[in-house]
């Protein structure tokens, strides 16, 4: 009940066009209250045009690649804040960033199975980053459906891993477009699911079980030299999946104490641009001292 009266509807004229108002008063174009389900192997190749810039990129040395999502791609942010940049400041490796606004673990499994130009272009890796976002981010997307595209009312369909290969997830219902409020729901619904598998930890073996599989594709192409490392915004309950990691020949490093004001919406610096909880490079410019003390070959 509480979530319908959250999502309570009123149609009515604004402006001259037909708009849906919730009752926190914001004010939706009809067309944007429908959601469009597409293939994200159709919007992929479109994406890699917005990756970040390579840095280093004369370098001839083994390279260093970046996934996550807008954490690691710096929404937001020029270029010169993003953990990319910054970290060409402490190695001469050539970097690539192919993080990007709303992708999660199952992204990164997509792009190492599917992106024939990762192989292709790009110098045999040494290190291997992974953003890890909090527990309600990354985690929360492992069982989502789909995921926003930022700029408009389009929905990806995402991924699972089953019987030891990818596939698409199936949408919440069959059909090509779906009322917004549905989508809003179903949120809720996966929500309260993860907060359950939260509860009883499984969902940290899920987590656990992407990152071994990501590495298994890592170490199948690249070999056992090419080192994986998870940067976590973890705090709560890391130390339990850390272990499970490193294990599997996975580092597992956790900078939640970095936090600090080095987070956007808690820094003042920042507030004209958004109140929205993404690092900024006065983090990444505190991390990297410390990675390339622990990876002196950074």
């Amino acid at each position: 009940i509480d979530i319908l009266f959250f999502y309570l509807i009123v149609f009515k004229l604004h402006k001259g066009i037909l708009c849906v108002e919730n009752y926190t008063n914001e004010k939706v174009n009809i067309p944007s209250y429908f959601i469009k389900l597409n293939k994200f192997s159709d919007k992929y190749k479109y994406l890699q045009n917005d990756f970040r810039p390579i840095m280093n990129s004369d370098s001839r040395e083994k390279s260093i690649l970046i996934f996550g999502c807008s954490y690691a791609y710096g929404y937001i942010f020029d270029n010169e804040e993003t953990i990319s940049y910054i970290m060409s400041k402490f190695s001469k490796r050539p970097i690539y960033n192919f993080s990007f606004s709303g992708f999660g673990i199952q992204h990164m499994i997509y792009q190492l199975k599917e992106d024939k130009n990762i192989y292709k272009f790009i110098k045999k890796p040494k290190y291997i980053f992974y953003v890890l976002m909090d527990n309600s981010g990354h985690f929360d997307r492992l069982y989502y459906t789909c995921f926003p595209n930022i700029l408009s009312n389009e929905y990806y369909l995402t991924y699972k891993i089953k019987n030891d290969d990818l596939y698409q997830r199936k949408p919440l219902f069959n059909c090509y477009y779906q009322f917004a409020i549905i989508r809003h729901i179903y949120n809720k619904i996966v929500e309260r699911k993860v907060q359950f598998l939260k509860s009883n930890f499984s969902i940290y073996d899920d987590i656990v079980y992407y990152f071994k599989y990501a590495n298994k594709l890592i170490k199948n192409y690249w070999g056992n030299d090419t080192k994986l490392i998870i940067l976590g915004f973890s705090g709560n309950n890391s130390e339990y999946w850390k272990d499970k990691l490193e294990e599997a020949g996975i580092d597992y490093i956790d900078i939640e104490e970095l936090i600090g004001y080095n987070i956007m919406d808690l820094n003042s610096d920042y507030w004209k641009l958004e109140l929205d909880a993404h690092p900024t490079g006065r983090l990444w410019n505190d991390l990297l001292p410390k990675l390339k003390e622990k990876y002196s070959d950074l």
